[in-house]
C-alpha cells in the first residue's frame, strides 16, 4: 500500500476524526418520555420553558445546521450497519494506536481539556472512539483501498498546478552574533584580513545556538525571518560577508555560502507531494460516490422538516 493510502485514515478530509459519534438514549417507556418532555429547563415568575419547547425553538433557530447534523448522524448509523454486515472489527493494538493518534492530534493537555469541556467521561469517549475506528476501517476498505494514482495522473496535475510547488528564493547562510560592537569590529577585521575562518570565529565568539556548528543557519527561505535579519542576509551574493548588523538581538555578521533563486522544482523532486494531493482529490471523489451508493443500498431518507 502506498504512503498516501497508509496515511488516509487520518488524512481524508472530513471523513474520520471529524465523524463525531452521538449517543441517543433508546428504549424509554412512554412514561419516561412524557417525563422528559415535561422537564423544565427555565422558569421565571409563573412562566416556564419545557425541554420540548426549548428543543423546538432551538431547531427553528438553527434549522440548517440541524438538518446537516441529522444527515451526518443518519449516515453514521448507516455506516455502522454496513460495518456490522461486512464484519468489520479491530484489534486491541489497532484501538490503542488509534487512541494515541487522536490524543497526539489534540495534544495531551488539550485532550483532557476537551473531555472536561464536553462533559464526557473517558469511558464514554472510548466507546465513541471505537465506533469512529470501525467507521474509519470501513472507509479505508471502500475508499482508500480503491484509489489508484498513476504516473499519468501525477503529470496531469503537475502540469496544471505547477505553481503550487514553487519554492521561494533561499540562501545557505551562517551568522556570528555577539553582544559587543567592539567585538564585532574585531571579528570583521580578522575576516577581512583572512586570518581566521568564519566557522572558527563563530564557534569561539558567537552566542547564538548554532555557534557550535560554525554559525550554520542552514537553508533560509525568504519571508522566514524578521525583516531586520532577512534584509541584510538576502542582500548578499554567494561567498560574501555582511557588514556589522545591529538588531535587538545584538551585533550580527552574516555570510552567504549559496543562493538558490525562486524556482518551480521538476516533478521528480516533488513527486510525493503531488501524489498526496492527487490521492486526496481522488479519495474525496470516491468517498462522495461511495456515500451515494451506501444511501441507496440502505434506502436512507431524512426528514429535516420534522425537526421543526
Amino acid at each position: 500500500m502506498s504512503e498516501a493510502k497508509r496515511s488516509s485514515r487520518l488524512g481524508l478530509p472530513g471523513l474520520l476524526l471529524t465523524l463525531v459519534a452521538v449517543f441517543v438514549g433508546t428504549g424509554c417507556g412512554e412514561e419516561k418520555q412524557a417525563a422528559a418532555s415535561a422537564r423544565l429547563v427555565a422558569k421565571f415568575e409563573s412562566k416556564v420553558i419545557t425541554r420540548d419547547e426549548f428543543l423546538s425553538r432551538f431547531a427553528k433557530a438553527n434549522h440548517h445546521q440541524a438538518s446537516v447534523y441529522l444527515e451526518e448522524l443518519a449516515l453514521q448509523d448507516v455506516m455502522m450497519s454496513e460495518a456490522e454486515k461486512a464484519g468489520v472489527e479491530f484489534t486491541h493494538a489497532e484501538l490503542a494506536d488509534y487512541v494515541q493518534q487522536v490524543k497526539e492530534a489534540y495534544g495531551a493537555d488539550n485532550f483532557e481539556l476537551y473531555l472536561s469541556r464536553s462533559g464526557l467521561k473517558y469511558a464514554d469517549w472510548l466507546s465513541q472512539a471505537k465506533a469512529d475506528l470501525i467507521r474509519s476501517k470501513l472507509v479505508d476498505a471502500n475508499v482508500a483501498a480503491k484509489v489508484e494514482v498513476s504516473d499519468a495522473d501525477l503529470e496531469r496535475y503537475y502540469e496544471a498546478h505547477s505553481s503550487e510547488f514553487e519554492e521561494l528564493q533561499r540562501v545557505r547562510a551562517r551568522q556570528i552574533l555577539v553582544k559587543s560592537g567592539e567585538t564585532a569590529k574585531e571579528i570583521l577585521r580578522l575576516l577581512s584580513k583572512r586570518k581566521r575562518s568564519f566557522e572558527s570565529l563563530a564557534a569561539e565568539y558567537s552566542i547564538s545556538p548554532e555557534a557550535a556548528q560554525g554559525g550554520d543557519l542552514g537553508w533560509v527561505k525568504r519571508d522566514a525571518l524578521p525583516s531586520e535579519l532577512e534584509t541584510p542576509i538576502f542582500s548578499l551574493s554567494e561567498g560574501t560577508v555582511s557588514d556589522i548588523v545591529q538588531t535587538s538581538f545584538g551585533y550580527h555578521i552574516f555570510k552567504v555560502e549559496k543562493v538558490q533563486n525562486a524556482r518551480v522544482p521538476p516533478l521528480k523532486e516533488v513527486k510525493e507531494k503531488v501524489r498526496a494531493k492527487v490521492f486526496d482529490l481522488k479519495a474525496l471523489a470516491r468517498y462522495e460516490e461511495w456515500v451515494k451508493e451506501l444511501k441507496s443500498k440502505w434506502r436512507l431518507q431524512t426528514f429535516p422538516e420534522e425537526i421543526l
